[in-house]
């Protein structure tokens, strides 16, 4: 048998950490010597250390070990580690939306307000008219849930006789920015009668207005911010005109028609009030 110090040499695991997995009871000793106390383990125990460790790295807590240290159930195994691939690769993706806005603030730093009002960014006043929709709205966690609702749209409508050839857009509710509980409606427009509605969707008409400001932004998303900012100017200098409305989203040219960001084209509706 092994002795604590020579389990610790040979796994490259600390004393402390195999005193901490003692105590927690998901690695024990095979013995303790009831005279002097010693802790001594067997080699074949170190297969389950390795794991451990294994699991530890990987972001499983005590607690969730000591449950799968105690399995047998191959599919809660695997069950579990499906959970842990999911979370973190939500973690990557949030990881990746920080890393894209930090490069945003950067290049604003870096541009002076001029050259943000030189932009790619097309401001005309237009009438929105009505329009004949099957939608999916919920209240989801935040913005970067809309590509999640779209996925789930396309798949309600998989055995409905439309497709997204035809026009989409999203709706923003809310009369204001939300940090969470944002309140998202998409939309496909209809070219003809549907003869079944699949459950968790609307059949409406979303109603248009006589006046709305198109915002047309060329480039990657990020521009959006850059469309807003000079949108603001123009709200400014014409003061009979006050936001009303949800905003209404159109992108004609998105990732689902390219790989190349520069090439994105989308529409910004913001109905107005006034004269």
């Amino acid at each position: 048998m092994l002795l604590i110090g020579e389990v610790s040499k040979i796994s490259q695991v600390s004393l402390r950490m195999l005193r901490y997995y003692d105590k927690a009871g998901i690695f024990k000793p095979k013995v303790i010597h009831e005279e002097n106390g010693y802790r001594y383990y067997t080699a074949d125990q170190l297969d389950d250390l390795y794991k451990i460790v294994e699991l530890r790295d990987l972001g499983f807590s005590v607690a969730e070990i000591g449950t799968l240290m105690g399995e047998d159930n191959k599919g809660k195994y695997l069950d579990a580690i499906g959970k842990k691939k999911r979370e973190l690769e939500a973690e990557v993706s949030e990881i990746q939306t920080k890393l894209k806005r930090l490069s945003t603030l950067e290049t604003d730093v870096n541009t002076n307000e001029e050259e943000i009002l030189r932009k790619d960014v097309t401001i005309v006043l237009k009438s929105i008219p009505n329009k004949d929709v099957i939608s999916y709205r919920k209240t989801v966690e935040n913005y970067f849930c809309e590509e999640m609702m779209w996925g789930e749209f396309g798949k309600l409508l998989a055995d409905c006789e439309v497709s997204f050839s035809n026009e989409c857009f999203s709706l923003y509710h809310d009369i204001d920015y939300r940090e969470e509980n944002v309140d998202i409606e998409i939309c496909l427009v209809l070219d003809h009668p549907l003869n079944r509605i699949p459950e968790g969707l609307i059949h409406r008409q979303v109603i248009g207005c006589d006046k709305a400001v198109s915002i047309i932004v060329k480039g990657p998303y990020e521009n959006i911010s850059y469309a807003y900012r000079k949108f603001a100017h123009w709200l400014e200098a014409h003061e009979e005109y006050h936001m009303t409305g949800p905003t209404r989203q159109i992108c004609y040219v998105s990732p689902v028609n390219t790989d190349h960001p520069e090439e994105y084209v989308t529409e910004i509706l913001i109905p107005l009030s006034g004269s």
